[in-house]
């Protein structure tokens, strides 16, 4: 996709993932803000702005992902600790993410035999987990 922006959209995408506001790479890549509103409505540069965005959080997930056990041993560790008022707040945490955790399930399930129905009656079809 990159190949049909020129070189100056290209670094203003890249400004505009790694800056904490549109200004602040505006003024990075030394474009006018003319310039970068009119390619933020060219199609060509939101599906790579997209794109890139979605990679990064998509990354990000994924060290949350390996990071969450250690976490949760991190918070096992504690249940052993001398102090009764962290091992209370430790117990409170890990009930309530259980039960988090299970609402989330019976949610899904719940969803799940809705979509079946609505698909059954309808032709209703539900979205994948990939799209």
């Amino acid at each position: 996709m990159t190949e049909k922006l020129t070189s100056r959209q290209v670094l203003a995408i890249n400004q505009i993932i790694t800056s904490p506001t549109i200004e602040e790479a505006r003024r990075r890549a030394r474009i006018s803000k003319g310039t970068l509103y009119a390619w933020l409505k060219d199609e060509t540069f939101k599906l790579e702005l997209k794109r890139q965005r979605d990679e990064i959080v998509g990354e990000s997930l994924n060290r949350l992902k390996c990071a969450m056990g250690r976490a949760i041993d991190g918070l096992i560790d504690l249940m052993a600790s001398p102090r009764p008022d962290l091992r209370r707040w430790v117990y409170k945490d890990i009930i309530d993410y259980a039960f988090r955790c299970i609402e989330m399930e019976e949610i899904e399930s719940r969803l799940e035999s809705i979509e079946n129905y609505l698909g059954s009656k309808s032709g209703f079809q539900k979205k994948s987990k990939a799209n």
